[in-house]
């Protein structure tokens, strides 16, 4: 009698993988997933040793044990599996999605926003931002002084935008390479890792563009009225120790608001020494004495 081939012995442990993929307690799998998955348990479910981790999901698909997905970029794909109940992959949940691209990966800007209901607009984008290494923090900051007409010079161009994005299920996922903060003001227990409120406001004061623009952004300032501590983001800010003198955005956001006075004071409390902007490339801005910032006009 001949030896059930790979594909029929997996069928017989078909029960058994089912419930390992069960143990793992997600509904999406990498590819790193899969490999593993497949070399722990290839002994135990007695697969010849010729079977493959390529047999092992061409099995999962077929059966539709899982499902395939796939996100693309202009430098290629990049496959998931879903496995559980809900296993379309169009109606999939597309912020998971985009966490899976990079381990310690969380939610940013627009997609906070969102995500705390601050904004009614339809977002049809998901931003992910994966931390620089502390090592590659310390090279890039250096330890140039700040000029003046280095500032004038940086934000008279347009804001520097990433390249690096994936499409899924008609939303683009833009991948930021934001600065080592060793994940400050991130919520874990939502079911994403994603930036609290007070980080995302320092986060979308920073970076507009990923954020809806300045005008949004103010929009966003308001809606937060009231819930937000202007206390913690000023300690965010120390930690976060920006080359830029972003305090005098924030500044200006929280006035134009309607913030309290003394949350206000807390960002003049820091030093303003330099003249500052609230966005890039500005045209005829107008200007703002008490807090040395130019800013787009009817703002």
């Amino acid at each position: 009698m001949a030896r059930p081939s790979r594909y029929q012995i997996m069928e017989l442990f078909k029960p058994d993988i089912i419930a390992v993929l069960k143990q793992m307690n997600k509904s999406l799998f990498t590819n790193v997933d899969m490999n593993s998955t497949f070399f722990l348990h290839k002994e135990e479910w007695r697969l010849p040793q010729k079977t493959s981790v390529h047999d092992f999901l061409q099995f999962l698909l077929k059966k539709k044990i899982v499902k395939e997905l796939v996100m693309k970029s202009p430098k290629g794909s990049v496959t998931r599996y879903i496995f559980g109940e809900n296993t379309d992959p169009y109606t999939f949940d597309a912020n998971l999605v985009a966490l899976s691209l990079y381990p310690n990966s969380y939610l940013s800007h627009f997609s906070a926003v969102h995500y705390h209901g601050l904004t009614d607009e339809i977002i049809k984008t998901i931003y992910v931002n994966k931390e620089q290494s502390q090592k590659q923090h310390l090279m890039s900051e250096g330890d140039k002084p700040l000029l003046q007409e280095k500032i004038d010079s940086a934000f008279s161009k347009p804001m520097r935008k990433t390249n690096n994005f994936y499409e899924y299920g008609g939303q683009r996922i833009y991948i930021l390479n934001g600065k080592y903060t060793n994940k400050l003001g991130i919520l874990e227990e939502t079911g994403y890792s994603i930036t609290n409120l007070e980080r995302t406001l320092i986060d979308i004061a920073v970076r507009p563009e990923y954020s809806g623009g300045v005008f949004e952004v103010l929009q966003i300032y308001e809606k937060a009225k009231g819930l937000v501590s202007v206390n913690k983001m000023k300690a965010y800010l120390s930690t976060l120790d920006y080359k830029y003198p972003y305090h005098q955005v924030i500044g200006f956001y929280l006035e134009r608001a309607g913030y309290r006075e003394s949350a206000v004071g807390l960002m003049e409390s820091l030093p303003i020494e330099f003249n500052f902007y609230l966005t890039y490339e500005m045209k005829n801005p107008d200007y703002s004495d008490r807090w040395k910032l130019y800013f787009p006009k009817n703002l």
